[in-house]
């Protein structure tokens, strides 16, 4: 299950089939699902008491605030508070207010936070005849950690995967077996419990979403035979670029997709190949940084510039000679291909 924050990408992969005719779903993802249940509560004027899972935070979070504006209160236990900010304080100062349980007499509408629902994936798998009997759950979310006081959760967020890679620089170090997950990675703690709770004796993988779909982009046949590699994930969030040799990281760049043009987006990638491009200079841009582990060569020694994301487009518009990845002939599965191959490594299956 790959959730990003427009679409829940879902893959039953069976390794004794051809992987096209595995069952595979395109979906909304839960962010998207809960928001319109709270802008219906914002049309009937109900106040709302939310409790559950920690999950995306993204379109339901922005619903939340817009909720609050229209005179409208919105409680939430901490787990699901956690949703809408890493730091409780934070939240508070939107305007949620943090409960155990609903106010007494509350009249308003609950809701009940869950980003991993396994158990409804079966229901509609139920009339094709198909069961997850599975040997592990493989689920990528993106998670920014709570970041330590002082320190911008964007920037957070580069520096703990420069941290993994430096100890190993496989893309595989950014992936979690369910009882490994950082403490401060809420979000992907909250959705190994989700699966847990539902699938008790099955083997769980946690990712995040940009990692995953770089390592997908790298299954892509025609990817796979290159030495050096740019991997770029376009996705309706964030853009992440990594620059990849022989199956080893030697950089990567995240920024926010929503502040990137073509052409902005093409002079950032040429720089960054180069070495010219500065932690800072993506930070103070909006986005969330860069490092390198080891220079790159530069544009001219990348034997591919594989391209993925549903916001991919952007770089068609470029004249970089960028190659549209689709491992199992769909770009939409990229990140549940990542999934399946670091399960793989991380499970030795």
């Amino acid at each position: 299950m790959d959730i990003g924050s427009g679409t829940q990408d879902i893959l039953l992969y069976d390794s004794e089939k051809n992987i096209e005719n595995c069952i595979k779903m395109v979906l909304p993802t839960p962010s998207q699902i809960f928001a319109s249940k709270v802008r219906e509560a914002t049309r009937l004027f109900q106040n709302l008491f939310i409790k559950g899972d920690t999950i995306g935070g993204g379109a339901f979070a922005s619903a939340l605030l817009k909720h609050i504006k229209n005179g409208l209160r919105v409680f939430m236990t901490e787990d699901a508070a956690y949703t809408v900010r890493n730091n409780l304080d934070e939240v508070k100062q939107l305007g949620i207010e943090i409960v155990t349980q609903p106010p007494e007499a509350f009249q308003g509408r609950t809701l009940i936070l869950e980003e991993v629902n396994l158990t409804t994936l079966e229901s509609i798998l139920a009339p094709f005849g198909e069961k997850l009997n599975v040997d592990a759950v493989a689920v990528a979310v993106q998670d920014h950690g709570v970041s330590p006081k002082g320190t911008s959760n964007r920037q957070n967020r580069i520096q703990k995967m420069q941290e993994f890679l430096k100890k190993d620089a496989y893309l595989e170090n950014l992936a979690f077996t369910g009882d490994k997950v950082p403490a401060d990675f809420l979000r992907m703690k909250s959705a190994v419990q989700a699966a847990n709770r539902q699938m008790p004796r099955t083997e769980i993988v946690i990712m995040d979403t940009s990692p995953a779909a770089m390592l997908g982009c790298l299954q892509d046949p025609d990817v796979e035979k290159a030495h050096q590699v740019m991997a770029v994930n376009v996705g309706n969030g964030h853009t992440m670029a990594a620059i990849v040799k022989d199956g080893r990281i030697l950089a990567v760049m995240e920024h926010h997709t929503s502040l990137l043009n073509a052409e902005k987006l093409e002079h950032l990638l040429s720089d960054f190949t180069k070495g010219r491009l500065s932690d800072k200079d993506v930070f103070d841009d909006g986005g969330h940084g860069l490092f390198y582990l080891q220079r790159p060569a530069g544009l001219s020694e990348l034997e591919k510039i594989a391209v993925t994301g549903p916001k991919r487009s952007l770089l068609a518009q470029t004249s970089l000679p960028i190659h549209f990845a689709a491992p199992a002939g769909d770009m939409m599965m990229t990140g549940c291909v990542g999934l399946i191959e670091v399960t793989k490594r991380k499970l030795s299956l």
